[in-house]
């Protein structure tokens, strides 16, 4: 909950003091890696994906960018039953992603795609309940047609890190180098609720969230 661009920091302290922690392996497992800076899910979004696997029960879920399998392995512990494929193309992360599903992982219900998305996702076949993106942000409008044909009627979308810490909001990116991802972002999220196919809310946690659900 740092992103003060886009909560008040009292805001942001008052939510982490009354957020109940996760327990178990996994939790002391997200402890250790916050610590540690791998760049993780966040907490509330960590929370947001266990309430809608909880309610949606998806038998199949896609997760676009695996960092090191922390929100593989929280959706597959809270739906044991799904098929999960994730996919990731920085090696370091990848490593570091088997080692971990090799601990976790023992009925082996995830599988990692190693590669660029943009390259895996229109040779994916089939369709998904649930689709979590957290890639590339620049690459967001580029991934959302295969996202679209992949997700099923009824199946529920999430996407992270949107408003890139209240840049796309702004409309300026606080240095040169990010303009093109906080022009894209702002792209992706016109395109997303423009599409009349989807109902979407963006939600200012974190680093901001879209929930969505296709017709």
């Amino acid at each position: 909950m740092s992103k003060t661009g886009i909560l008040f920091e009292h805001v942001s302290d008052y939510l982490q003091s009354v957020r109940r922690e996760r327990t178990g392996w996994l939790a002391e497992k997200e402890k250790i890696w916050r610590e540690n800076g791998f760049p993780i899910a966040e907490p509330e979004v960590g929370d947001l994906l266990e309430i809608i696997c909880t309610l949606k029960k998806p038998n199949r879920i896609l997760e676009i960018g695996t960092c090191i399998g922390f929100s593989s392995m929280l959706m597959s512990q809270t739906v044991p039953d799904a098929v999960i494929i994730t996919i990731e193309r920085n090696p370091v992360m990848i490593n570091d992603a088997k080692i971990n599903f090799e601990a976790y992982d023992k009925s082996h219900r995830i599988t990692l795609l190693e590669g660029d998305a943009a390259d895996i996702l229109p040779k994916l076949e089939g369709v998904f309940d649930l689709i979590f993106l957290d890639a590339a942000k620049g690459q967001y409008p580029v991934y959302f047609t295969d996202i679209k044909r992949l997700l099923s009627s009824g199946g529920v979308f999430i996407s992270d890190n949107v408003l890139f810490n209240g840049y796309v909001a702004k409309g300026s990116p606080d240095r040169h180098r990010n303009k093109t991802i906080v022009t894209r972002l702002d792209e992706y999220l016109h395109m997303l609720e423009s599409d009349t196919d989807f109902k979407t809310v963006l939600f200012p946690i974190s680093d901001g969230v879209t929930l969505s659900v296709k017709k």
